[in-house]
């Protein structure tokens, strides 16, 4: 029998609604640029970057936070994050006007959570409006409809008039935004309680354990669960990681960016953004403990920053195997590093080219590239079959270089495209509406 959920002892008589979110954690920058973006578009302040997965709800007078916390506790998954995707923007009506967000596609495990700490949480609340089936990272709450009318169609969401749709018949390109639609996979490490807009507790999925207002921000409380969340991930290496190694294979990575300073922030690199020698330390051991002597090693462009040749040199020395250096946009103009690099393998033509567009027109054989990192997963994944491209860039990859032996095996089997590498070796609930 399950302990008996503790008592609120009166302190929710007076407790604003009470919301379940995900903390977007090292991603908070990355969705606060775009909620930025969106508010700029619109003429309203910015919002906070919360994904909201149960509630609001107002909270029985017999209920209180000591109650939620135990429910919660009973109900959330045993996993060490959960996984979802930012797929553009979406709109949800309440009243005359409505709100716009950055719309949520959780992963099917994020989904059944959801489920299972709604129905909790509602089991406390007093009754009330049924929940929202879409996730929205809410951009603007706008109180008229000639207002949520116009913000729809700047997000590209509103249903064209008749007259419009009568030209997109003549037409192959229906007209869209004016905002950029965000997309882009992220895993979540911590659920929020939300009082109001204000955090009162996180729960931490690596080590299940509650952490206190005060210690929401704490670094190395953030830094420990980011550490474990990298094992759990196999996006930090401890030894070679088996059934990786072929004597003599040939390997890929790309945009490591060693010593930027800024790159965690704008790639949500699973790294505290001042802890730049905790990412390069990462990245060099996971270098070092896949990569043999004797392997064959392609550096697809982007070592570190800054790009001088001594900072330059001094990175690259720190790398093992048979070096091959394609160069990057970030990286000096030194002798020895190529635009690109064609060769073939398995009875297929590769070029390893650091930005896909400088690939010669007409070619035919298989883009090994990076550059783009994993800003758009839909046009520019990990595996695409259909362009014949491989995206090594850092984030793409898993953080750790990619053997050619896979790269064969997916063109071989004819597989679909693979957004994520992370994704295909495990994945807690799969990868958000995606083979993974």
């Amino acid at each position: 029998m399950s302990p008996r959920p503790p008592a609120g002892g009166g302190e929710c008589a007076s407790l604003p609604p009470v919301t379940i979110v995900l903390d977007p954690g090292v991603a908070a920058w990355l969705l606060r640029r775009e909620l930025r973006r969106v508010a700029e578009a619109l003429g309203t302040p910015p919002l906070g970057p919360a994904v909201p997965i149960a509630g609001p709800v107002r909270l029985r007078e017999d209920a209180g936070l000591a109650a939620v916390r135990h429910a919660l506790s009973q109900v959330v998954p045993r996993v060490p994050y959960l996984s979802y995707e930012i797929d553009g923007f979406g709109a949800r009506p309440r009243g005359a006007g409505g709100t716009v967000g950055i719309r949520v596609r959780p992963s099917p495990l994020l989904a059944s959570a959801s489920r299972a700490i709604g129905a909790a949480l509602e089991a406390l609340a007093v009754p009330g409006d049924p929940p929202d089936e879409e996730v929205l990272i809410p951009a603007a709450r706008l109180p008229d409809s000639r207002q949520y009318r116009s913000a729809r169609r700047i997000l590209g969401i509103a249903g064209l008039p008749w007259y419009r749709r009568l030209v997109t018949l003549f037409s192959p390109e229906e007209p869209g935004g004016t905002v950029p639609a965000p997309g882009r996979l992220l895993d979540a490490l911590r659920l929020l309680i939300l009082v109001g807009d204000r955090p009162v507790a996180g729960f931490d999925l690596v080590s299940r354990r509650w952490i206190a207002r005060p210690l929401l921000a704490d670094r190395g409380l953030r830094a420990a669960s980011l550490r474990a969340y990298r094992h759990a991930r196999g996006l930090e290496l401890d030894s070679h990681p088996p059934g990786d190694r072929t004597p003599g294979e040939t390997w890929f990575l790309a945009d490591l960016h060693l010593g930027h300073p800024g790159i965690a922030l704008h790639c949500a690199r699973p790294f505290l953004a001042a802890d730049v020698a905790e990412m390069d330390r990462v990245l060099v051991e996971n270098w070092r403990r896949t990569v043999g002597p004797n392997d064959r090693a392609y550096l697809v462009g982007d070592l570190c920053a800054p790009p001088d040749p001594s900072s330059f040199l001094a990175a690259a020395g720190r790398l093992t195997g048979r070096l091959a250096i394609v160069r990057g946009n970030h990286d000096p103009d030194l002798p020895g590093l190529a635009r690109s690099i064609a060769f073939t393998a398995g009875g297929h033509r590769f070029l390893a080219v650091h930005d896909p567009t400088d690939a010669p027109p007409g070619f035919d054989g298989w883009v090994i590239h990076g550059h783009l990192h994993d800003s758009d997963l839909r046009r520019h994944p990990f595996f695409d079959p259909v362009a014949r491209r491989v995206n090594v860039s850092a984030e793409t990859a898993g953080y750790r270089p990619v053997p050619l032996s896979l790269v064969e095996r997916l063109i071989r089997e004819g597989a679909d495209p693979v957004p994520l590498r992370a994704g295909m070796d495990q994945g807690y609930g799969g990868t958000p509406g995606r083979k993974g």
